[in-house]
């Protein structure tokens, strides 16, 4: 439940029963395995074995990708005079039903009624064969879950006729490893067997029930494991003709086909439509705060509808690594889901891992569709200043909706010895309590650096069952004074209602009815007002308010809209899936959100920059830069661009190094297994290369790479940025800085500043008629008239200053119109979040 990308790690894995050793039946073949096919002990030749010792198989398991058919025929089977397999017994379902009762009496085969029955009995027997080799293959993906069915209209493909031409890949069977069908095997694992032609239309009918899938079947082994006599009627008063076979037994695999055609069209040609846009509701939320400050203990009240023992009980679910539990301190970016579902009362009831018939995400989804659902997708990050780096990519990356910031209650008291007690900053940093220690407040630090990126905001107060009155309502007014420095309007949702653990849940419609109204100015302007909310874990204080919320925030419209069809998908993490079926090449996951564009199954894409001619810092570039180091950005002249040098700053690096072609062969939305990603959603993309490329450089995929529509896409070196004058004063020529975008984090220096010349209002005359000079100013003594002075100051607030920044070790993709966060390179601040917001103009 941790993570996006949490799939089941060891799904089923395909073996034959042939293969299982035991003293009755001797493995046939070597043991060896297919890779290109992933069957494991298995000969994959087709052979006639009239000798063989195998006479029945182990009885069919009920779960797993292995199925014993007697046969797969649309029509009743033949009855036999004789058949050497037939002992007078019933072997499991040794006789299939009859689709039709036949009697002398009954009217003719060829009357338009019996037509039309035969016609609706094959399909019918159709769609469950098709519908039972559907599980079977879900049985080795990574993920499958029981609910996920075929939908009508790939059913109505098989009624068009036996094509077996493969279709688009099902979704959910991307990395499905496939299945094994035992033709002529009851399900105690008896032989049976088939007649010849019998066996030929039973693999035909599994073709084509594979191709409808987007599968292919082929025959593994045919046996011989009898003989068999039957009568066939002749024409006219002949007498029937006695007919011979041999009994055979097929074993036949079935896998997804990666290199049909509809998989390898281009993006602008491929005919693959998206699946329909959902109506339900989902927003992205990011927690952050310092650590200790309850943020994941809240995520798992929310998200389990646990209360907190104090010592983390409700977060274990959320946590990823050993060393997160045994601290209690997170240091990665986790995820969860939570859903919200309008009850027949009218009430809304949170959809989380307590409700009933809630085992996964995909669950979640089904339960919370239609219009008047809402999924809330959580990404919980660090909070301790040595993971300051992955604190800043949770509030960037992702590309949040809303940020939740979380600040402890007993933040100004002094709480030691009680149990979920927040201990003070300087104990966290290691500071002793006189001095620099003595200032430092980590949650005003994490506070001021989400006022900077001007991110919609909710505060919610943990922790206020530990909190006195007085000490509450002294770091409230602190909180309430930043807010409306910053120019926000707090609103406070008091709710102090203690809720148990069977209704925190429930949220009734009178609730609901009223958090909306109190929200309604969020509808015009989400950054204008700061819903404050007061919580306890421990007591189920206000989890009822933060549902109500959480179910009534807007969602901002997407800040990135879709250029000439082209497709943006910024990537965020990254993990290393197993070799598709029939490839020896390593499959990669990537997990992010899609800026712009629309990305389906089959699309051709880019994926880059990669990390090419990356430049080395030399000695005498270090003592050039330590020299520059006293110019302050400030000095620079007046200009209205960037730094004439900017356009010859960009190194020359081949394309074709930079860039790599892939095709996508599986998405997934939410782990629910999808055919596209729209823009604004956020997923997990499987690729495959298109082209052969050694294994070095296909694991070089990284974090803050970007997979896109081509051919114009261009990685650089240099880029320019748009900051307040007051803001970057401090920074000078040369110094190293690390600056987030997006979903990128890079190490940069900066190597030229330039003021922004505004349009400025005509400067008065003299009684002359000349203009006055700014010497003449000083040599006046106009600078120390007081109004002056103010005036000089409220136009420095507004200078824009232009900032261009070179990468030290990496090419990046940059967009203009993107914001981008600067932090000095040692991590300027106690609390190392202190930063310079600003926006690209130019790359």
């Amino acid at each position: 439940m941790a993570s996006i990308f949490t799939f089941d790690p060891s799904p089923p894995s395909v073996s034959s029963p042939w293969a299982t050793p035991r003293t009755s039946t001797p493995r046939l073949g070597g043991p060896s395995s297919s890779p290109s096919l992933g069957i494991s002990g298995l000969d994959i030749s087709t052979h006639d074995d009239e000798n063989i010792i195998v006479t029945s198989l182990v009885a069919e398991p009920q779960e797993g990708p292995t199925e014993y058919k007697l046969h797969l025929l649309l029509r009743q089977r033949r009855s036999f005079v004789y058949s050497s397999t037939n002992n007078g017994q019933s072997h499991g379902s040794y006789r299939s039903p009859s689709l039709r009762p036949q009697s002398s009496s009954s009217s003719s085969l060829g009357s338009p009624q019996a037509q039309a029955y035969a016609v609706t009995s094959r399909q019918l027997r159709l769609d469950q064969l098709t519908t039972q080799l559907l599980w079977r293959l879900q049985q080795t993906s990574s993920y499958h879950h029981s609910s996920y069915k075929p939908t009508q209209g790939v059913l109505e493909q098989l009624a068009k006729g036996s094509d077996k031409s493969p279709q688009t890949i099902f979704p959910g069977l991307e990395d499905s490893k496939g299945a094994l069908y035992e033709i002529g095997v009851a399900d105690d694992g008896t032989f049976v067997g088939l007649a010849d032609d019998e066996l030929d239309e039973s693999i035909e009918t599994l073709q084509t029930m594979a191709a409808s899938l987007g599968c292919i079947a082929s025959v593994l082994r045919k046996v011989a494991v009898g003989e068999c006599q039957w009568l066939e009627p002749t024409s006219g008063n002949q007498a029937p003709k006695l007919r011979k076979s041999k009994l055979w037994v097929a074993e036949a695999y079935v896998r997804p086909n990666f290199n049909a055609k509809a998989r390898v069209r281009s993006h602008s040609e491929s005919s693959i439509e998206p699946q329909p846009i959902s109506v339900t509701d989902q927003l992205r939320v990011t927690l952050t705060g310092t650590t200790m400050s309850g943020k994941s203990s809240l995520l798992g009240t929310l998200t389990t509808a646990t209360l907190d023992n104090g010592r983390g009980k409700s977060r274990l679910s959320l946590l990823k690594h050993q060393h997160e539990i045994k601290s209690g301190m997170t240091s990665s970016v986790t995820h969860e889901l939570l859903g919200y579902h309008e009850t027949s009362g009218g009430d809304t009831q949170a959809v989380n891992f307590a409700s009933a018939n809630v085992s996964s995400w995909v669950d979640i989804h089904t339960l919370c569709a239609g219009a008047s659902g809402r999924l809330v997708f959580f990404s919980d990050s660090a909070g301790h200043p040595r993971f300051r780096r992955t604190t800043v990519r949770g509030l960037i990356g992702w590309a949040p909706h809303w940020t939740v910031l979380c600040i402890p209650a007993d933040n100004s008291e002094d709480t030691a010895g009680r149990l979920g007690s927040t201990p003070p900053s300087h104990e966290t940093l290691g500071l002793p309590l006189t001095g620099s220690g003595q200032d430092v407040d980590l949650s005003q630090e994490h506070l001021e650096l989400c006022l900077k990126l001007d991110l919609p905001l909710v505060i919610v107060i943990t922790k206020i069952d530990l909190a006195s009155r007085v000490g509450l309502r002294s770091y409230l007014n602190k909180i309430l004074t930043a807010l409306k420095r910053a120019g926000r309007q707090p609103l406070i949702l008091p709710d102090y209602r203690v809720a148990s653990e069977g209704d925190m849940c429930l949220v009734n419609a009178r609730d609901m009815a009223d958090m909306k109204s109190q929200i309604q100015g969020l509808q015009e302007n989400h950054r204008w007002i700061v819903p404050i909310v007061l919580t306890s874990a421990v007591k189920g204080t206000g989890i009822k308010t933060l549902h109500a919320l959480l179910n009534a925030l807007p969602i901002p419209q997407p800040k990135y809209s879709s250029i000439n069809n082209s497709a943006l998908f910024d990537i965020e993490d990254t993990f290393t899936g197993k070799p598709q079926v029939g490839s020896d090449t390593d499959t990669i996951i990537l997990s992010g959100a899609v800026r712009q564009g629309t990305i389906k199954i089959g699309d051709e894409l880019l994926v880059g920059p990669y990390l090419v001619n990356a430049p080395s810092t030399t000695s005498s570039a270090r003592r050039q830069q330590n020299d520059s180091s006293e110019a302050r950005l400030s000095a620079f002249r007046r200009s209205s661009g960037a730094s004439p040098d900017l356009a010859n700053m960009h190194a020359v690096t081949p394309a074709s190094e930079e860039w790599c072609l892939v095709r996508v062969y599986s998405v997934r939305h939410l782990r629910l297994p999808a055919r596209a990603l729209i823009s604004d959603q956020v997923g997990t993309i499987a690729v495959v290369p298109c082209t052969p490329v050694g294994s070095r450089a296909w694991r070089g995929i990284r974090k803050g790479m970007i997979l896109a529509t081509g051919p114009h896409l261009q990685a650089r070196r240099t880029f320019a940025a748009e900051f307040s004058r007051r803001d970057v004063d401090p920074l000078s020529i040369g110094s190293g800085v690390v600056v987030y975008f997006n979903s990128v984090r890079a190490s940069a220096k900066i190597i030229a500043g330039a003021m922004v010349q505004e349009p400025e209002a005509e400067a008065p005359n003299d009684d002359d008629g000349a203009l006055l000079s700014d010497e003449e100013e000083l040599a006046f003594g106009f600078e120390d008239d007081l109004g002056n002075q103010a005036a000089r100051m409220l136009r420095e607030r507004d200078e824009k200053l232009l900032v261009t920044f070179q990468f030290i070790a990496s090419r990046e993709f940059v967009q203009v119109g993107s914001q981008v966060l600067v932090t000095p390179g040692g991590g300027a601040g106690l609390a190392g979040l202190s930063g310079f917001v600003g926006r690209v103009v130019e790359v």
